[in-house]
C-alpha cells in the first residue's frame, strides 16, 4: 500500500504532486484500486521498490507487515503462519504465484524491477480465490509485459564486497498486433561478508555468479476478443554461500573436547587438536572450513495466459511449467582439518573431512479456469478450476566421507563374530549417512465467490472452494558406523559397517505406509512407500461499508486450509511419518482512509483460530503414552494481531511512510513435548508435564513440557517501519533523497522459547540518491544500506553438548542479515 504515492517519483519531475495516487491491484483477480479491496494488501511498484531499495526478500518483509523470511532455511512467514521443515513432502503456509501460476520457489520474489511489475502481499488466508497453502496469505508477483511502442534499457552497477551487475531489456511491437520483450541480467559477487580463518578456503556469505534471461509474447484474436500472453525465463546460479541455504550463520560457544567419539563418526576436538572455543569466538562472522558452501541452481519457467472476452463474462486460463534444480553442499566436520590421524580407540586411520549433498530436483505443473461477471449488476461472480501436480527428487542427508576409500567397501553389521565380516552392497560415493525421497503430490480444487452490492454502501461478499490432496512418497535410507560402540569390529578391520537394517528398519503402524520396508541388495538401500490423501472445504464470508469515495470498513470470517503431509527421506525411516491438515478460522476487520487525498491510513485487525499446526517435533504419544519423534499436530494456536499503514504528503514532492504490526502469537493446548536442548526441562519458565514417575525419578531421563502460551516461530511481536523520501526539482531533472529506518522487536525461532532461540531486537537505517534527467532518459542511483552496520537477526537455534566436562552448555548458531553494503547503479532508457 505504501507504493501508491510513489508512482509520482519514479518518472520525472513534471509528475510530482501533493494527492496520494490510486494503485490498481489484482489481489482478487480483478483490477480494482487497492483502496477498495476489502483485503489487506500491501503492493509493492517498481517505483516504490527503487525509492525506499527492495532488492531482496528480507528487503520486503521490512515494508510489509506481518511478513518474516529466513534466508539460511528459506522459509517464509506471514502473521505468524508458515513451515518447520523444508521437506518436500511438506507445504508451506504462504501461497507463491508468479504471474498466476503457483510456485514453491521464493527465489522469483528477489528479482529486479527490470523483470518485475508489481508484487502484492495478501495478508491473512485466502482459502477461496487462491487455495493451496495459502493458509497464512498469498504473494503474487506481476511481469512487466511487452509494450505498444519500441522500448529498451540498460542498467550498470557495483558496490563494495567486489559487487556488479548489468542488465538489459528490449520491447516492442513485432508482427502485426503481436508484442514481444526480451529482457537479462548477469550479477555477480566477488567477496563474502564471512571470514575463512583457514589460509587455504575463501569468504563466504552472499558471494557467486547468478545470470537470468526472459522472453515474452503477447498479442490478441478478433478485434481484442482473446487476448494472451506467454512467459519462458531461465536462471541459473553457481554460489558461494549466496541464497537460500547460503551462510548468513554463526555458531558461538564450544566443541566436546572429551569423549573419544562426540557422536557417530564425529571426532572430539581434543583428537582434532582444535581449540576449546568456535571460531565464532574469535570473531563475530568467522568460520573455519575446507569444503565451500557451494550453491548451484538451475530453474527454467513456462507461463501462460489466455482472456477471453464475452458479451456478460470473461473466461481466463491460467498454465504454467517449472523445473527447479537446487543443490547445496555443506562442510559437516565445520573444520579445515583434512589429514588423517588415529583415535585413542582404534590403530586404524581417521579421515576428518565431510560433507553434504543435498538437493532439490523438482518440477511442477498447474491449470486453472476463471469465469467472471462483467455485466452491469449488483451481483457480480467468479468461478473457477484449479489443477496441480509436483514430481520431487529430494535428498536431504547425502554425508560423505569423501577421503575416505574403505567407505567403498564396508561390511554387514552382524551380532556374530563368524559373519562380521560379509562384504555389504558397494558404497562408491563413499556415503555414510543417506536419506531420501521421490514424491509426487496432487491437488485439485473448485470454487467460486460471489458479491453483491445491496445498497451504494453496503457490499456483501460470500465464497466456497473445495480441496483435494494426494501424496505419495518412495523413500530410500542407508546408514554406516565406524569406530563406535555400535560397530567395535571396525576398530579393528577398519571397515565401515553397513547399519541400515537396525538403525532404520522402517517398521511403523503409520496408515501412509502402503509399501513396507525393504532393502535393495544391489545398492543397500532400504526402501518404503508411502501414500495419503487430505480434503478441505474452506471459504469466506464478509461484508463491506463505503459511505463515500475515501473511505472504506470491512469485516470478514474465513476459513483456511493446508493439506497434511510426510516427514519422509530421513535417513532412519521415521516410523511415525505423517501430518493431518492444518485448518483455521480467521476473523478480521480493517479500515481504509485517504484524508483530503494527502494522508491515508489502512488498518487491520485479526484474531486466528489455528488448528493442528504441523510440526517435527520430540513428544509424548497420545496413544502408545511413548516419546516420539514425529511430525506433530499441535492441538491449537490463537494469534492476535493489528497492522497500519500509512502515508502522509503534506506539501508537494515530500512523502512520509509508516508501518506498524503487532502479533500475539500463540500456542494453546500444547502438551506434551521435549526440547531437545534441555532434556531434563531446566530453563527458566519451563512448565512440566506429561512425565511417568519413573521418568521424574531417573537423573537421566528426558521430561516433557507443557507449551501452552509458546510463541509462535518467527512471529515477531512488534515492527516498525519510517521512510521519508523528498524530490527537489530543477530545470535539467530531479533528485530525489530516501531515508528509512526499521526497528524488530527480540523475537523467537522455536516454539521452544528460551534464551538460546531468542533473536534480539535490532533497528537498520538505510539511504538513497535518485537523480533523473528532465526526459526520464536515465537514473543514477546511490545506496548505502544498514549505514550503521547493526547486527539484524533472522534466525537463532541452540545446540547441546552432551558429554564431557560441558555437557548440557549450550551453543548458539545465529543467522544475520547482511553488514553494510553500498554502491551505485546507472539506468538508461532509449
Amino acid at each position: 500500500m505504501l507504493s501508491c504515492a510513489l508512482m509520482a517519483l519514479g518518472g520525472g519531475a513534471a509528475q510530482a504532486q501533493t494527492v496520494i495516487e490510486e494503485l490498481v491491484v489484482t489481489a482478487e483477480k480483478r483490477e480494482q484500486s487497492l483502496q477498495d479491496v476489502p483485503v489487506a494488501v500491501s503492493a509493492f511498484t517498481d517505483e516504490r521498490r527503487e525509492m525506499v531499495g527492495i532488492n531482496s526478500v528480507q528487503d520486503l518483509t521490512n515494508f510489509t507487515p506481518g511478513l518474516a523470511y529466513s534466508t539460511n532455511n528459506d522459509r517464509i512467514n506471514m502473521r505468524g503462519i508458515g513451515r518447520f521443515t523444508n521437506n518436500r513432502s511438506s507445504e508451506g503456509g504462504v501461497a507463491m504465484y508468479n504471474d498466476g501460476v503457483y510456485t514453491s520457489s521464493v527465489t522469483a520474489f528477489a528479482r529486479s524491477t527490470l523483470f518485475i511489475d508489481r508484487t502484492e502481499a495478501l495478508r491473512g488466508p485466502q482459502g477461496t480465490l487462491y487455495g493451496r497453502n495459502s493458509i497464512g496469505g498469498a504473494l503474487n508477483i506481476i511481469s512487466k509485459r511487452p509494450t505498444d511502442d519500441f522500448y529498451a534499457e540498460v542498467r550498470a552497477g557495483m558496490g563494495n564486497y567486489d559487487t556488479w551487475m548489468t542488465e538489459a531489456a528490449i520491447s516492442g511491437p513485432l508482427v502485426g498486433n503481436i508484442r514481444g520483450r526480451l529482457a537479462g541480467s548477469y550479477n555477480s559477487q566477488g567477496e563474502g561478508y564471512f571470514t575463512n580463518l583457514n589460509p587455504n578456503g575463501k569468504s563466504e556469505g552472499g558471494r557467486g555468479d547468478q545470470w537470468q534471461v526472459e522472453g515474452q509474447l503477447d498479442g490478441e484474436l478478433g478485434d481484442g476478443k482473446l487476448e494472451w500472453w506467454l512467459k519462458v525465463d531461465s536462471a541459473e546460479w553457481h554460489n558461494l554461500g549466496r541464497g537460500p541455504g547460503g551462510r548468513t550463520t554463526i555458531t558461538y560457544g564450544l566443541r566436546d573436547v572429551t569423549s573419544p567419539l562426540q557422536a557417530a563418526l564425529t571426532p572430539n576436538s581434543a583428537a582434532l587438536g582444535l581449540p576449546l572455543g568456535l571460531p565464532g569466538n574469535q570473531c563475530q562472522f568467522c568460520f573455519d572450513t575446507d569444503d565451500g558452501n557451494y550453491i548451484s541452481l538451475e530453474n527454467n519457467g513456462y507461463a501462460f495466459n489466455a482472456t477471453l472476452h464475452l458479451d456478460s463474462f470473461d473466461v481466463k486460463y491460467i498454465a504454467g511449467y517449472t523445473y527447479y534444480d537446487y543443490r547445496l553442499q555443506t562442510d559437516l566436520d565445520a573444520t579445515s582439518r583434512q589429514a588423517p590421524f588415529q583415535l585413542p580407540v582404534s590403530t586404524q586411520p581417521y579421515y576428518p573431512r565431510r560433507n553434504n549433498q543435498y538437493q532439490e530436483e523438482v518440477w511442477w505443473f498447474s491449470n486453472e479456469i476463471n469465469i467472471a461477471s462483467t455485466y452491469d449488476s449488483p451481483l457480480q461472480w467468479l468461478i473457477g478450476a484449479y489443477q496441480f501436480r509436483e514430481g520431487s527428487n529430494y535428498t536431504l542427508s547425502d554425508a560423505r566421507h569423501p577421503d575416505d576409500a574403505r567407505f567403498e567397501n564396508p561390511t554387514l553389521f552382524s551380532l556374530n563374530p563368524a559373519t562380521q565380516l560379509i562384504p555389504a552392497a558397494p558404497n562408491p560415493e563413499r556415503r555414510y549417512a543417506y536419506g531420501s525421497s521421490e514424491n509426487r503430490s496432487e491437488s485439485y480444487a473448485v470454487f467460486g465467490q460471489a458479491d453483491w452490492q445491496f445498497t451504494d454502501e453496503l457490499k456483501f461478499t460470500a465464497g466456497l472452494r473445495y480441496t483435494y490432496d494426494r501424496k505419495r512418497s518412495f523413500e530410500s535410507a542407508r546408514l554406516f558406523c565406524l569406530y563406535t560402540a555400535t560397530c567395535p569390529i571396525s576398530r579393528v578391520t577398519g571397515r565401515p559397517v553397513d547399519v541400515t537394517a537396525v538403525a532404520a528398519p522402517g517398521t511403523s503402524t503409520d496408515p501412509a505406509v502402503y509399501l513396507p520396508a525393504f532393502t535393495d541388495p544391489t545398492t543397500g538401500l532400504r526402501h518404503r512407500g508411502l501414500k495419503y490423501d487430505w480434503s478441505g472445504i474452506t471459504g469466506t464470508l464478509g461484508v463491506d461499508w463505503q459511505p463515500d469515495p475515501d473511505t472504506l470498513a470491512y469485516a470478514k470470517y474465513t476459513r483456511g486450509y493446508k493439506a497434511g503431509g510426510f516427514n519422509s527421506g530421513t535417513t532412519t525411516l521415521t516410523p511415525n511419518v505423517t501430518t493431518q491438515e492444518e485448518t483455521i478460522d480467521a476473523y478480521e476487520v480493517g479500515l481504509k482512509k485517504t484524508f483530503g487525498g494527502t494522508f491515508q491510513a489502512n488498518a487491520s485487525a485479526f484474531l486466528y483460530d489455528y488448528q493442528d499446526i504441523q510440526v517435527p517435533i520430540t513428544g509424548r504419544d497420545p496413544v502408545t503414552d511413548l516419546n516420539v519423534t514425529r511430525f506433530f499436530n499441535m492441538p491449537k494456536a490463537r494469534i492476535v494481531g493489528f497492522e497500519l499503514e500509512t502515508i502522509w504528503q503534506p506539501i508537494d514532492n515530500l512523502q512520509i511512510l509508516a508501518n506498524y504490526s503487532y502479533l500475539n502469537a500463540e500456542l494453546k493446548e500444547a502438551c506434551c513435548f521435549q526440547d531437545p536442548e534441555d532434556p531434563r526441562g531446566l530453563q527458566p519458565g519451563v512448565v512440566l508435564a506429561g512425565n511417568t514417575a519413573a521418568a521424574l525419578a531417573s537423573p537421566t531421563a528426558g521430561l516433557n513440557q507443557d507449551l501452552d502460551g509458546a510463541k509462535l516461530p518467527s512471529s515477531t511481536p512488534h515492527r516498525v517501519t519510517f521512510n521519508v523520501n523528498y524530490t527537489w526539482e530543477f530545470d535539467v531533472g530531479e533528485l530525489s533523497a530516501s531515508l528509512t529506518h526499521v526497528w524488530k522487536d527480540k523475537t523467537y525461532y522455536s516454539i521452544f522459547n528460551r534464551y538460546y532461540n531468542e533473536g534480539k531486537a535490532w533497528h537498520q537505517t538505510d539511504a538513497r540518491l535518485l537523480w533523473n534527467d528532465i526526459d526520464d532518459r536515465y537514473t543514477l542511483i546511490a545506496y548505502v544500506k544498514n549505514i550503521f552496520e547493526q547486527e539484524g537477526v533472522a534466525g537463532a537455534d541452540g545446540s547441546r553438548i552432551n558429554t564431557g566436562p560441558n555437557t548440557g552448555f549450550i551453543n548458539r548458531t545465529i543467522s544475520y542479515v547482511p553488514p553494510r553494503t553500498y554502491g551505485v547503479e546507472l539506468q538508461y532508457r532509449f
